[in-house]
């Protein structure tokens, strides 16, 4: 769908399609790890000027061999400590590899050169982003100081310099790592977030629809099981039973349909409260704008369960960040808008038949109401209902 047209939703039979949202998920995290990789490697490369100068000055094959050598241990660690931190920051696991880089970001400009300074952020980076934080912090300005002092003992021009780089370059480095975790962390978070809704949902409706028809169900299967007993000794008991089981039948049917109207009849107020508070509990902003006036019931049903399927949409199939719910009341018609700012746009038959936008659309339809999702001009995605009143 291209920026600025709208989908109209109209009730048909539709079959299920796979959410888009956890291929979306996985994408952002593949663009953020590469990212930080792209500069780690970057950073990294800084560790090839020492070895650069080292051949230009002609200076023996044991400053370049022993330099190189040591550089290249560096880097692999470093990248290996890279790929654990940006799933486990903080956890201590490769402490041994990161206690290996600051050791030899130590020793290279003493026993080699002193050239080999330029890399001493590397030492930062790697036990910020290993250790727990009030102790990375300790040990990270440890490290510092004992880079600071060396270099002031071989007398390196632009102490000052070095150290403020080594800060700076330090904590961009260890803060992409650490953010591209929390990233990971998030996405994770949500999508538990709509697991667990989901999963409320389904166990709410259970325990309705057993505590109403497990009795009748157990009453049908007893009559029905003496109605057979009795059909050949006794015709007129066996014609009485059959026709309470018809009845409690009438009567199963009545609850199911109470049943499914009472689980999806709720409050719009208490539906606005409610989805708000999913929303933000998944760290997306929500604000809601709707009038306080009373509306049919038919009216309000469809318009809480509208509210409820935009929700559960942004959840399983958004990276939203921000969602804004509001309604407004002509003389002659309701309308609803759920606008977020990270969803795609769904198919109409992304759920079967009866449920989803499909199922939503069919409930609008006896009302005359219409149902619309797509994108404005500015990548907002807007879901819309219209309903007379």
């Amino acid at each position: 769908m291209t920026s600025g047209t709208v989908q109209s939703i109209t009730p048909a039979a539709g079959a299920g399609s796979p959410a888009a949202g956890q291929v979306r998920r996985a994408r952002a995290v593949v663009v953020t790890r590469t990212v930080a990789y792209v500069f780690t490697v970057v950073m990294l490369a800084f560790g090839l000027l020492p070895i650069v100068t080292a051949v230009t000055e002609g200076r023996s094959w044991w400053v370049v061999t022993v330099g190189a050598g040591g550089f290249a241990v560096v880097a692999t660690a470093f990248i290996r400590l890279v790929t654990h931190a940006m799933r486990h920051p903080w956890s201590n696991r490769r402490r041994d590899d990161a206690l290996l880089v600051t050791g030899i970001v130590l020793l290279l400009p003493v026993l080699v050169d002193r050239n080999w300074q330029v890399i001493g952020f590397l030492a930062l980076a790697a036990v910020a982003v290993t250790f727990r934080p009030r102790y990375g912090l300790l040990l990270a300005v440890g490290v510092l100081v004992l880079i600071t002092v060396e270099r002031i003992m071989l007398d390196t021009p632009g102490v000052v310099f070095l150290t403020v780089q080594d800060v700076l370059t330090g904590a961009a480095l260890a803060g992409i790592i650490v953010l591209v975790a929390f990233i990971e962390e998030l996405f994770a978070a949500r999508a538990e977030v709509a697991r667990l809704a989901v999963d409320a949902e389904r166990v709410r409706f259970a325990r309705d629809l057993h505590d109403t028809l497990g009795h009748n169900l157990s009453a049908i299967a007893l009559k029905s099981e003496l109605a057979l007993r009795l059909l050949d000794r006794d015709s007129a008991r066996a014609r009485s039973e059959l026709n309470d089981v018809y009845g409690i039948a009438r009567d199963s049917l009545r609850d199911v349909r109470t049943v499914v109207k009472g689980y999806r009849r709720d409050s719009l107020q208490r539906e606005l409260e409610g989805v708000q508070s999913v929303l933000v509990a998944a760290g997306v902003r929500c604000e809601v704008a709707t009038p306080v006036e009373a509306l049919p019931a038919p009216v309000e049903e469809v318009l809480a369960w509208a509210v409820r399927e935009a929700a559960t949409n942004l959840l399983r199939h958004s990276s939203a960040s921000r969602c804004r719910i509001s309604m407004h009341r002509s003389d002659d018609q309701v309308r609803l808008d759920v606008a977020n700012d990270g969803a795609a746009s769904p198919a109409p038959t992304d759920d079967i038949g009866g449920s989803g936008l499909t199922g939503l659309a069919e409930r609008l339809a006896p009302l005359g109401g219409t149902l619309t999702a797509g994108h404005r001009a500015g990548g907002e995605f807007v879901l819309t209902v219209l309903v007379p009143c």
